[in-house]
């Protein structure tokens, strides 16, 4: 059982490099690479000094099952029906549950009490309910180009939220302070009308599957290459989103 824990180290860490490299390309994501390079300085640790090094070792896999279970908890609100993504998230999970149990175990033995199972269902349900309590206030910031059309007789103006040409939503606002910001500093195309703020920062709050709050931040007025920012953020009027909705949803990358 001793020889199973520097083996299942090895792999886990690997498994690390190979999610680190896959999603370079896509941004690296902070946590997965903290994680693998606090199993790889328990694994090197444990080379010379066992104890400290499987010390290390189990307080990195807490943090495995930890980010782990947020992931699991993610595909299970958003993305339930993507093996493939299931697969990837399950085999770290795995492993990392497997040094728990393993380095708990061993410890035991030292110590000349009896292995609880007991101990490692209630950790492993502690550790999901924090992974998928983590979305019952889920706060995060996206990027959306946006365009404002005004009406001359009306008060209330309409917003399109766009990611790509086909994944757009459309809301309204009467904000008078918004208005007069856009006005100033929005960028205007005479082949189109409206006014244009690419790259608009939209701070997104969400619980579990529910939006619960979509507010305007600022954008970046390309043409000047400037990142212009409201003085209050403009909270908009949730029952008037139409659309793709799931754009709104918040992302979790593998790597992260």
């Amino acid at each position: 059982m001793k020889r199973l824990i520097p083996i299942l180290t090895f792999i886990l860490l690997l498994v690390g490099l190979l999610i680190f490299f896959g999603t370079i390309w896509f941004g690296i994501g902070f946590y997965t690479l903290l994680l693998t390079v606090a199993t790889l300085s328990g694994f090197i640790v444990s080379l010379s000094n066992r104890k400290t090094g499987w010390t290390i070792i189990f307080i990195t896999s807490i943090g495995w099952l930890l980010r782990y279970f947020e992931h699991t908890s993610y595909l299970i609100l958003y993305d339930l029906q993507h093996i493939g993504r299931w697969i990837l998230v399950m085999i770290p999970l795995l492993l990392a549950l497997s040094l728990f149990t393993l380095i708990y175990k061993v410890w035991q033995e030292g110590f000349g009490k009896p292995f609880r199972v007991g101990f490692i269902v209630l950790s492993v349900l502690a550790l999901f309910t924090v992974g998928i309590g983590s979305f019952i206030w889920k706060p995060h910031t996206d990027e959306f180009n946006c365009w404002y059309y005004f009406d001359k007789n009306s008060n209330v103006f309409k917003v399109t939220f766009a990611l790509t040409p086909d994944l757009t939503i459309e809301a309204v606002s009467n904000s008078e302070e918004l208005e007069a910001f856009l006005k100033e500093n929005g960028i205007r195309d005479r082949y189109r009308p409206g006014i244009y703020c690419p790259e608009t920062k939209v701070k997104i709050i969400t619980s579990f599957k529910k939006v619960v709050s979509v507010e305007i931040l600022g954008f970046r007025n390309t043409e000047i290459d400037k990142v212009l920012s409201l003085d209050n953020p403009i909270q908009m009027d949730l029952s008037s989103i139409k659309g793709k909705k799931q754009i709104l949803q918040p992302e979790f990358n593998l790597g992260d």
